[in-house]
């Protein structure tokens, strides 16, 4: 798929019901992917699924499913979170959706 990503998340988490967020991954020619995220509280060792909704450019309708493990978090003062994530697996699968294609992500 190339060199690697850097993603981008945005989300809410609580220990009551868990965490939800979305993700944009951007590949090394700024292409990008789309996926949302739902686990457990985000905390060391907690586990979290990811769903891939589409993309842009060579990802434009790609779909499948993720998980990986939190080995770390660091969270500072202002709240925002940092960690490292073991364990990622998943598949994806590439083409073109009607969906994808009209720019929606999810209903």
């Amino acid at each position: 798929m190339g060199v690697g990503f850097r993603v981008k998340a945005i989300g809410f988490s609580d220990n009551l019901v868990g965490m939800q967020g979305r993700c944009v991954w951007t590949d090394e020619h700024g292409d990008k992917v789309y996926s949302e995220l739902k686990g457990e509280w985000v905390g060391t060792g907690n586990h979290i699924v990811g769903t891939f909704l589409g993309g842009t450019g060579r990802f434009t309708g790609v779909t499948g499913e993720y998980s990986f493990q939190w080995k770390y978090v660091v969270e500072s003062e202002d709240g925002a979170v940092g960690g490292r994530a073991v364990n990622l697996k998943g598949t994806a699968r590439f083409g073109s959706t009607a969906a994808a294609a009209s720019g929606e992500l999810s209903k």
